[in-house]
C-alpha cells in the first residue's frame, strides 16, 4: 500500500509538473487525463492515463496503474498520426511510439522498456476514448497488454 501511494504522489507530481509548463508549449486542448484499464498477463489494473501534446504530431503520455500486488508507471513517447476525416464528428488519431514502465510489489519489481500503438477517439471537444496496445521488447515479469481509457480534455 505504501509503494502505491508513493507511485502515485510520483504520478500527480509529474502531472503537476506538466502542467506547470504545458500552458507555454501544449495547445489547449490537446492535453488529457482520464480513468483507464489495463487488460493482460491473467488480469485487469484499473488507473489513470495521461496525454500532453506538445505538437500536432508528439505527445507525452504518463500513466499509473494499479494491479492486485503492486504498482506499474511510466510515460510514453508517441508520434500521432494527425487524420482528417471530413464529413464525421469523430476525429481518429492513430499513434505509435515507445514506453517505459517500472513496476514495483511482489514480483512485479522491474523496469520494462516496450513499444505501444494504439488510437484516439475524439467524441466530443471535452471527451476522448483510447485504445492502446503495449508490447513489451523487455522480458522481465512484463505482458503484452491492451489499455482502454477515456480521457478529459484541458
Amino acid at each position: 500500500m505504501k509503494k502505491n501511494i508513493v507511485a502515485l504522489v510520483m504520478l500527480c507530481s509529474s502531472v503537476m509538473g506538466l502542467a506547470a509548463i504545458a500552458p507555454a508549449q501544449a495547445q489547449l486542448g490537446r492535453s488529457t487525463i482520464g480513468p483507464s484499464l489495463a487488460i493482460g498477463g491473467g488480469q485487469t489494473s484499473v488507473g489513470i492515463d495521461s496525454k500532453f501534446g506538445f505538437s500536432d504530431n508528439i505527445s507525452v503520455r504518463p500513466f499509473i496503474y494499479f494491479p492486485s500486488g503492486g504498482t506499474f508507471f511510466g510515460s510514453a513517447l508517441t508520434y500521432d498520426f494527425n487524420l482528417t476525416n471530413t464529413g464525421s464528428r469523430v476525429q481518429i488519431t492513430p499513434f505509435l511510439g515507445g514506453a517505459v514502465s517500472i513496476g514495483t510489489g511482489g514480483i512485479n519489481n522491474s523496469t520494462t522498456v516496450g513499444l505501444v500503438g494504439g488510437a484516439d477517439f475524439d467524441v466530443t471537444d471535452t471527451l476522448q476514448l483510447k485504445a492502446a496496445l503495449n508490447v513489451p521488447i523487455t522480458s522481465n515479469n512484463s505482458y503484452t497488454t491492451v489499455n482502454l481509457g477515456a480521457g478529459f480534455r484541458f
